[in-house]
């Protein structure tokens, strides 16, 4: 990630985030980081401060980052904002997935495979959820299964009424928005698929 922001112009537009500059993700990534090595002292929610970085501040934030979470042993407490996880482990998959989506925004560079399925894991498991929970979407009624070689995921439950088929780093991709429903093979009601993906699966 940090070799990737080194190489982008910092005023360069970042398509798959709408509005977004490099140097907008630098900040962004940094404070994420920043707020994450906060949660890890277990002092309650720490303060978010998105302030302009660079390169070499995104950096030391992840490398302290990596340092810490290597120190901690997954089941350590701390703060996260999953009430059923508050552990260490929250935060190790949840970053990796914030860097491997965020750096696909920088160089669309190649998801590894498990790293993918690892995301799509979280949006199915926790993230879809919890926007539910939150009221911060809705989707129509009926199962949906995303579909990659050798592995399948419900992401609505019940007898599918359509399936979503892609290479993990695709579907990942697909949830965060950064893929369309048009560039995966659909198979079954087409409409229906549409309808859960206008929906916003993930925040």
């Amino acid at each position: 990630m940090a070799a990737a922001l080194r190489t982008a112009d910092p005023a360069r537009d970042v398509p798959s985030c709408p509005g977004w500059t490099v140097q907008a993700l630098t900040d962004h990534i940094t404070a994420v980081h920043r707020w994450v090595l906060g949660a890890l002292r277990n002092e309650g929610a720490p303060p978010y401060d998105e302030t302009p970085a660079s390169p070499d501040d995104y950096w030391q934030a992840a490398s302290e980052l990596v340092t810490r979470l290597r120190e901690l042993p997954q089941d350590a407490p701390c703060w996260t904002f999953d009430r059923d996880d508050r552990t260490a482990a929250f935060w190790r998959r949840r970053q990796l997935q914030e860097v491997s989506v965020h750096r696909w925004d920088v160089d669309q560079h190649e998801i590894d495979e498990t790293i993918a399925e690892a995301g799509v894991d979280e949006v199915v498991d926790f993230f879809l959820p919890r926007q539910l929970a939150l009221g911060r979407t809705t989707v129509p009624d009926g199962g949906l299964a995303l579909v990659a070689p050798g592995k399948e995921w419900a992401l609505l439950p019940g007898e599918p009424a359509a399936r979503v088929e892609g290479a993990p780093a695709d579907l990942n991709l697909l949830l965060w928005g950064r893929r369309t429903l048009d560039e995966m093979t659909v198979t079954g009601d087409a409409a229906f698929a549409a309808q859960v993906f206008a929906a916003a699966l993930t925040p």
